[in-house]
């Protein structure tokens, strides 16, 4: 029953995201840093821009977007980015905590639980506010500017699905 319930919360801790060493073996790049810390890098730093924010400051010419609007997508970006940091922490912090609690020769279970909730909560957060800086980015734009938005979207997906269709032609 114990084995149960242990390999329970390894498959919970998994689950979560939070790594185990043995995972897989690590394979180095150019920089002899392992393809698992690549992928971690990497998906943080997805995490602390708000893709949205980021198209909207590139195609800033097509919204006509004022210099005060630009700078204040700018600091919700920022702001979001350094928020983003610090809860990454936190999760990477809980997650090893978690490690340490179920590798224990007799693991309080009960500590697991509360610490696979608070990296879930942690978790919850992060995703809640990329949400709410997505919603100030999109409030910062006029009903003209959102309305200019919706037109180009409109226009980029007929556009990939032309290419979309092209391409099977292609094929066949």
């Amino acid at each position: 029953m114990k084995r149960f319930f242990g390999l329970a919360v390894v498959c919970a801790c998994l689950m979560l995201g939070v790594e185990y060493g043995f995972a897989e073996a690590p394979q180095g790049n150019e920089q002899g840093m392992p393809n698992r810390e690549l992928r971690q890098q990497r998906k943080e730093n997805n995490n602390e821009e708000i893709g949205n924010i980021k198209r909207y400051l590139s195609i800033k010419q097509k919204l006509n977007l004022t210099d005060e609007q630009v700078k204040a997508l700018e600091k919700i970006v920022l702001d979001y980015t350094k928020e983003t940091i610090k809860r990454n922490a936190d999760i990477k912090l809980a997650g090893l905590d978690l490690r340490e609690i179920v590798r224990q020769d007799k693991p309080d279970f009960s500590a697991a639980r509360s610490k696979i909730k608070q990296v879930s909560s942690l978790q919850l957060d992060s995703k809640i506010a990329m949400i709410d800086a997505m919603e100030k980015g999109y409030n910062v734009l006029t009903k003209e500017q959102q309305e200019k938005l919706l037109q180009l979207k409109g226009e980029r997906k007929e556009k990939m699905m032309k290419k979309g269709s092209e391409t099977n032609n292609k094929k066949e």
